[in-house]
């Protein structure tokens, strides 16, 4: 993935539901179409950027400057504090995906945990080797909606 630039993250198992960032700062898998909301395309618009923890990583930022990182294993967006456990937090390893041409996002300070849909909420898990979570932690990074 290319860094600063702006993209969507698509999930391949449900395609018309990309990673987005509710109010409540949360990451989840929704809906977006084109006849969304400006502020429903903006939620699911990222730019991405160097690792915060590793430069050969990714982060992901909203256009309000929070980053996607995990808290007790479940996704949510935060502006920086500069500590060094949220760098870690906020990093994310691409890993090929369940097929070629996808991307999965392994945990930079969590090896083995995966960016992954589960209820339509982000979270990392830990990898299991089956058809059902390769495809839940498979994206495609898709020109941005906003």
């Amino acid at each position: 993935m290319p860094t600063d630039t702006t993209r969507s993250l698509r999930s391949v198992n449900f395609p018309g539901r990309y990673a987005v960032v509710r109010p409540d700062s949360r990451g989840y898998i929704d809906p977006v179409t084109s006849s969304s909301t400006t502020a429903v395309k903006q939620s699911a618009t990222f730019t991405i950027v160097p690792g915060l923890a590793d430069s050969d990583c990714y982060s992901f930022r909203d256009a309000s400057g929070r980053y996607l990182r995990h808290l007790d294993y479940r996704v949510r967006f935060d502006a920086s504090n500069g500590t060094t456990i949220f760098n870690k937090d906020a990093t994310y390893c691409a890993r090929q995906g369940s097929v070629a041409g996808l991307v999965s996002l392994e945990s930079y300070n969590y090896p083995g945990r995966y960016l992954r849909r589960y209820d339509y909420e982000l979270r990392i898990d830990l990898h299991q080797d089956d058809a059902t979570f390769r495809a839940d932690s498979s994206f495609t990074a898709v020109n941005p909606l906003a």
